[in-house]
């Protein structure tokens, strides 16, 4: 297996754009069902719902950090939810969370435990170089829950052939899939999170795909 860390030189984002984000490429993984990483998806679930249940999600710790990111980015997340607080939210309502392949568990993992949003891309589908930015005039894509979504004016991550992903939902385009054997993958952060918060978060996030993928 190879991990490579990405610079911001090689990432570019709009300097106007008021986030961060850690993002690394990992070659020669193995995707497939994994019952450990998705039975501690499990236990954080449940502990979730039973310290959380009864206090108004906003007031979460970790929720309203990336809420106001999503403002500054021109989002309304009560209505656009950041994929953390809809994952958050599914734990608290007990509801069973999909096991879908070792990668993709434990990015949701990560998302989970640290309220942030994860994205992984199954890297030899995407066509250049990548950026992030504001989607533009009838940019969209079929997301994984099979909705079309218009990403005018919206936070998307891009390549040479338009937007692939966002902070949302993800594409059906650059999905990861039993044949994926390298990914892109990225943790997104407010503006003022710790930069070596974001490091240390990386840093578990990639250790766990090189332990169970």
């Amino acid at each position: 297996m190879n991990i490579r860390l990405v610079s911001s030189e090689e990432y570019p984002v709009r300097d106007d754009l008021p986030l961060k984000v850690a993002v690394f490429f990992v070659e020669g993984i193995k995707v497939e069902k994994n019952s450990v990483i998705y039975k501690e998806l499990g236990k954080l679930a449940e502990k979730y719902k039973n310290e959380y249940q009864d206090i108004p999600i906003g007031s979460i710790p970790g929720v309203q950090d990336v809420r106001v990111l999503f403002r500054a980015l021109g989002l309304d997340p009560t209505k656009r939810r950041p994929s953390s607080e809809s994952l958050l939210r599914r734990a608290i309502k007990g509801k069973e969370f999909y096991s879908i392949s070792n990668l993709v568990d434990i990015g949701n993992l990560i998302s989970l435990k640290h309220l942030l949003p994860v994205c992984i891309y199954d890297s030899a589908k995407i066509i250049g170089d990548v950026e992030i930015r504001l989607g533009r005039v009838g940019e969209s894509y079929l997301a994984l829950n099979k909705s079309i979504i218009d990403f005018q004016g919206r936070i998307v991550y891009a390549d040479a052939d338009g937007p692939f992903g966002s902070p949302m939902t993800d594409s059906v385009k650059t999905s990861i899939t039993d044949s994926t054997t390298s990914a892109f993958c990225q943790i997104l952060a407010p503006i003022n999170y710790s930069e070596i918060e974001l490091q240390k978060l990386r840093d578990e996030f990639i250790g766990l795909v090189q332990l169970f993928c």
